[in-house]
């Protein structure tokens, strides 16, 4: 306990043990929080990705997922492929019109949640997204989505890719 007396003859006493606490505790919970590990990320059992030997980590972004049958943007399905492409009816000045819709959401979603003006590393965080792609899709369907996915400013893309050897 530290106490401090006044020109009046009055001491104060502060008691720092609680305060220690406190600081060990929050000491603790950063320690227990701080990660140098890698985003880990599952891949989908209906995606088989191509290889690739450029080594890189994977940032936490939003995820567009292209099985064999189905286009899935973070767990969620927005649209069937049938034949290889996305059916006419999900189609829309060439783009996969519900991509584009949900994608607009989820911007939208997360402008409102950091609210306020933006640094330019945030704007280009905001702005990119993960594509996981089936290796035998054709190359126009990969176009497509892009395009759905640039109209609502998502301009960065990272294609996961298998590690070759792997």
């Amino acid at each position: 306990m530290a106490g401090v007396s006044t020109d009046s003859g009055e001491s104060l006493s502060l008691n720092l043990m609680p305060m220690l606490d406190i600081f060990s505790i929050l000491i603790t919970f950063l320690l227990m929080s701080y990660s140098t590990d890698p985003v880990s990320y599952d891949v989908n059992n209906g995606v088989e990705l191509p290889e690739s030997i450029t080594l890189s980590t994977l940032d936490e972004v939003p995820t567009i997922k292209v099985t064999k049958t189905d286009v899935i943007i973070n767990d969620k399905k927005v649209a069937s492929i049938v034949g290889g492409d996305v059916e006419e009816s999900a189609r829309s000045q060439g783009a996969v019109f519900p991509v584009f819709q949900e994608l607009q959401k989820l911007a939208e979603a997360t402008k409102k949640v950091i609210g306020g003006r933006l640094s330019e590393a945030d704007k280009a965080r905001l702005s990119t997204l993960t594509m996981e792609m089936d290796q035998q899709h054709n190359f126009k369907l990969m176009k497509r989505i892009m395009l759905a996915a640039q109209q609502a400013e998502y301009i960065t893309f990272k294609l996961m890719v298998a590690r070759q050897g792997d």
